[in-house]
């Protein structure tokens, strides 16, 4: 699904454009993050085998474009240009409630989560390069 949403961005897969609510670029990381999160689950080792002992090139370069692709949406949202509208609620057993969320909140909550994604993206980067490059365990 991730490459629909791909090739929607790429504006191979036509739609309509009021159907967009962000950059087509922010959309396309969207889709990519996903794409590569499939390929990452095909090309990883089957159920039961054992962990490998260094990190690979192609397990690497997978899993820092997931992260930044997502880092990079989260990022958008949170301190990118332009309004954005949010929607929260709250549900308990037998109660829901739901409704806008203050534009204000939406980014804080975004922006905490891009930190953090941020924060990860670095550790990805520096614990792959590390374990690549011989000097891992």
């Amino acid at each position: 699904m991730g490459l629909v949403i791909l090739f929607v961005a790429l504006g191979i897969i036509p739609t309509d454009e009021s159907n967009f609510h962000a950059p087509h670029w922010v959309v396309g990381a969207a889709g990519l993050a996903f794409f590569l999160a499939g390929l990452a689950i095909l090309i990883g080792p089957p159920p039961g085998a054992p962990e490998p002992s260094r990190t690979t090139w192609p397990s690497f370069l997978l899993g820092l474009g997931v992260v930044g692709a997502l880092a990079a949406v989260f990022n958008w949202v949170a301190f990118g240009p332009g309004p954005r509208s949010f929607g929260g609620g709250i549900s308990i057993p037998f109660v829901s409630v739901s409704g806008p969320q203050s534009e204000w909140s939406g980014r804080v909550a975004f922006g905490a989560a891009a930190v953090l994604i941020d924060a990860f993206a670095g550790w990805v980067i520096v614990r792959g390069l590390r374990d690549l490059l011989g000097r891992g365990r």
